[in-house]
């Protein structure tokens, strides 16, 4: 089961993304059809639609992990498949030691832009 920040006031202004079990089942069907492509790669011809953001992590619960970027790639394809995107674009992503806001003792987080294909 995978799980990202648990503070959703606290983490929305930490730029934390939503958990994946917030999302429906038609989002998460959608998702997986989601092309990532992060910022050193050539994306086909898109039109962005927004701004994602995610942030994978360890929130101070008692199943202790680390954030993985796959997860937050996934976070990612999860809010674009929600914007009515089919890809995620330019996604930079990096890790984040001792977070105290949203909690986490170490995380991944990325940011990128939801697109549609032109």
């Amino acid at each position: 089961m995978m799980r990202a920040c648990h503070l959703l006031p606290i983490a929305l202004l930490a730029g934390c993304a939503a958990t994946p079990e917030q999302f429906t089942e038609d989002e998460v069907a959608r998702a997986a059809k989601v092309k990532a492509y992060s910022a050193s790669s050539i994306a086909p011809v898109h039109e962005v639609i927004g701004p994602v953001r995610s942030n994978s992590c360890d929130s101070g619960s008692f199943e202790r992990y680390q954030g993985t970027q796959g997860e937050a790639i996934w976070l990612l394809k999860l809010q674009a498949a929600r914007l009515g995107g089919d890809l995620v674009v330019d996604y930079r992503c990096r890790t984040r030691t001792l977070d105290p806001i949203s909690r986490c003792l170490e995380s991944k987080r990325c940011e990128g832009q939801a697109a549609v294909r032109d």
